[in-house]
C-alpha cells in the first residue's frame, strides 16, 4: 500500500483547465461581490447610493446571463444573484465564507501570490482588487475568462508547491475534524463520569460502539489525545504548519491591546489549536473547509461545486497527506 500511494503521489496532481478554473472563479467572485453589497446594506440603505447599488446588482445578474456564466454557476449561486437587493436570507450570507475558496482558485490561476495561513482570513477587499472582473456598467467577464485561454498561462507554483499546498489544506482540515471528534469524546467522558462516577476512559471505545459509531472511528476518537501530537509532528516535518505548541498545531493569535496601540505595534502569540474558544475553532473550520473545497474541485476530486458538502469531503491524496509515507 505504501509503495502504491507513493507512486501515485510522484505522478503529481492534475488540475482542471485554466478556462474551467476561470469560469468557476468568475461565478464565485460575482456572488462574493454581491455578498459584500448585501452586508453593507444590513445597517439600512443609504438613499444617496441605493440607486447606484441596485443598478450594479442588476448589472451583475445581467452579465452572468449575457456571458453564459449561468451554465457554470450552481443553482444556489443563481438564486442569490437574481434576488432583489436586500432580500437575502440569513443563510445566504454564509456564502461569503467562500472568499477563502476564491483565494485558492486565484492562486491556482496565478493571480494570487500566496495562500494565507490557515488561521488567517483572506483579505477579500485586496483579493477582489487583484481580479480583472471590473464592475462599472457591466462586469468584464468575457475578457476575464478569455485571458485564460492562452496555453502560456503563468503559474506561480510548481508541482511540488502544489502538492504541498494541497497537503497543507488536508492537514488543517484533518485538525478541524479531529477537534470536533475531540469535543464529542470529552463530552461522552463527562456524561459517563456523571452517570457512573467512573473517570477512566479505558472503555471509551465500547461506549462509542454502543452509539453505533463505526469501529474504525471509535478507535481514532478514543486515541485522539495521542494522535494529535503525532499529527502535529508529522505536519511540522512536512512543512504544513509553522510551529508546534503544546504538542498541537500552533495557531497565531493577536494579543488584545488597548485600542490606542497602533495596529503595526500590536503583539501576537502562538497557541495550541485545542486552546481556542468555540468561535475561533469554528472560524478555522470554515477556512479549512472552504479552501479544501477549492482544491478538491480544481483537482477533479469532486465533479460538482458543492459547498454544502464541504465538511464531508474525502482527502485528495489516496491517504491524507499527514500520513503518507515519506519518499527516500
Amino acid at each position: 500500500m505504501a509503495f502504491r500511494t507513493t507512486a501515485i503521489l510522484r505522478q503529481g496532481l492534475k488540475l482542471r483547465s485554466p478556462i474551467e478554473l476561470a469560469q468557476r472563479t468568475a461565478c464565485l467572485e460575482l456572488v462574493i461581490i454581491r455578498c459584500g453589497m448585501e452586508i453593507a446594506g444590513l445597517d439600512g440603505p443609504c438613499s444617496e447610493y441605493t440607486a447606484a447599488i441596485e443598478n450594479t446588482v442588476e448589472a451583475i445578474t445581467t452579465a452572468m446571463y449575457e456571458n453564459r456564466l449561468d451554465v457554470h454557476a450552481t443553482s444556489a449561486e443563481k438564486s442569490m444573484l437574481v434576488k432583489p437587493y436586500r432580500t437575502w436570507k440569513p443563510s445566504d450570507y454564509a456564502y461569503g465564507d467562500h472568499c477563502e475558496a476564491l483565494g485558492v482558485l486565484l492562486w491556482l490561476l496565478g493571480r494570487q501570490q500566496a495562500i494565507p495561513t490557515y488561521y488567517s482570513h483572506t483579505d477579500w477587499h485586496r483579493l477582489l482588487g487583484d481580479s480583472s472582473i471590473i464592475l462599472h456598467e457591466s462586469p468584464n467577464i468575457e475578457k476575464y475568462v478569455n485571458s485564460f485561454m492562452s496555453s502560456q498561462i503563468h503559474q506561480t507554483f510548481d508541482k511540488q508547491q502544489l502538492q504541498r499546498a494541497v497537503g497543507t489544506s488536508e492537514a488543517w482540515l484533518w485538525r478541524s475534524r479531529a477537534q470536533a471528534l475531540l469535543g464529542l469524546r470529552d463530552k461522552l467522558c463527562r456524561i459517563y463520569s456523571n452517570l457512573t462516577g467512573d473517570t477512566q476512559d479505558s472503555s471509551l471505545e465500547a461506549k462509542l460502539r454502543a452509539l453505533n459509531i463505526p469501529h474504525s472511528q471509535c478507535k481514532m476518537i478514543a486515541n485522539l489525545h495521542e494522535t494529535i501530537p503525532l499529527a502535529a509532528q508529522r505536519a511540522h516535518e512536512k512543512g504544513f504548519i509553522g510551529e508546534i505548541v503544546g504538542g498541537d498545531f500552533g495557531v497565531g493569535m493577536d494579543i488584545k491591546e488597548n485600542n490606542a496601540v497602533p495596529a503595526e505595534q500590536r503583539r501576537s502569540a502562538t497557541v495550541p489549536y485545542s486552546s481556542l474558544d468555540p468561535d475561533h475553532l469554528d472560524s478555522l473550520r470554515r477556512i479549512a473547509e472552504s479552501r479544501f473545497l477549492a482544491f478538491a474541485w480544481a483537482s477533479g476530486k469532486i465533479d460538482k461545486w458543492c459547498p454544502e458538502k464541504a465538511g464531508e469531503l474525502a482527502p485528495i491524496n489516496p491517504v491524507n497527506a499527514l500520513w503518507t509515507p515519506d519518499e527516500n
